[in-house]
């Protein structure tokens, strides 16, 4: 019988597909952009699929802090060009504008929903509810006002030096204390969003998130930017509880408000640690 050359042998492990690992990790971080930033790039016009011909789910969660990141870079991009032609009042302003445009006003949105709902309901199914309406509560507003008058007066306080300091760390971790929630906490609905973000979030994404946030805070603030990783990750862990004792689990809304509450949280901490710099 003649012998078998190797590459044909069933018992030769295959080849890793090197280039099918790298096009998914593009397109990963291609569904993480877009979700959660307005930024342009090249994809399909679809929200979670980055090819029309791929059915598998793209979220990106692995990514979420790389796209922190960027948005921190375009914030740094208007520190350097109004910083020295405006006061630190102006400049405030402008970057908590700049910072909704860039983010559509998604995170936003969900913290004002989740204050109409955990805020305004009674029951857990009755609080779901309320979230669903798109109609905008008292408490959705009062929280949406307080959340950006907080980052205002957060960054107007800071000098000018430490603001691309403050970017550069913070939204990062707060981007990841959106997946390590998805991961930890249940999803209040069966169906919806929530659910269908919660089981695209793996173990080894969640490890790959909280590797490159501890990287990047370690070289934009050393040790302020571990303290403020290990403080955030505390903190959402708890803000989760609190939300799922609420609701029952969490919802899309909820990663929102994680996100939105971790930027105020993570602002007021790193003015507080600005002596060490």
């Amino acid at each position: 019988m003649p012998e078998i050359p190797p590459f044909l042998d069933a018992r030769t492990p295959p080849e890793p597909d090197r280039t099918g690992w790298i096009l998914d990790q593009y397109k990963e971080l291609v569904a993480a952009i877009r979700f959660l930033s307005t930024i342009p790039i090249p994809g399909s016009a679809q929200l979670f699929r980055t090819d029309t011909g791929d059915a598998r789910l793209f979220l990106g969660s692995a990514y979420f802090p790389l796209v922190g990141l960027l948005l921190s870079a375009l914030l740094y991009a208007c520190v350097w060009i109004f910083g020295s032609l405006v006061s630190p009042l102006v400049l405030a302003a402008l970057l908590v504008v700049l910072l909704v445009l860039l983010t559509g006003g998604l995170h936003l949105d969900g913290l004002m929903d989740s204050c109409d709902g955990l805020f305004g309901g009674r029951s857990p199914e009755r609080k779901l509810e309320i979230m669903r309406d798109s109609r905008v509560g008292s408490f959705g507003v009062l929280g949406g006002i307080c959340i950006l008058l907080l980052k205002f007066a957060l960054l107007a306080s800071l000098n000018l030096q430490l603001i691309p300091l403050a970017l550069l760390t913070i939204l990062p971790i707060s981007r990841w204390t959106m997946v390590q929630a998805m991961y930890a906490f249940p999803s209040a609905r069966a169906t919806g969003l929530g659910a269908a973000f919660r089981q695209t979030v793996t173990r080894d994404r969640l490890i790959c998130a909280a590797v490159l946030t501890l990287i990047i805070a370690w070289f934009a603030s050393h040790l302020v930017g571990l303290i403020l990783w290990f403080c955030a990750t505390l903190i959402s862990w708890l803000i989760g509880r609190w939300i799922t004792s609420a609701l029952g689990g969490l919802t899309g809304d909820s990663y929102g408000t994680l996100a939105e509450v971790m930027e105020v949280v993570l602002l007021l901490l790193f003015t507080l640690l600005r002596f060490w710099f």
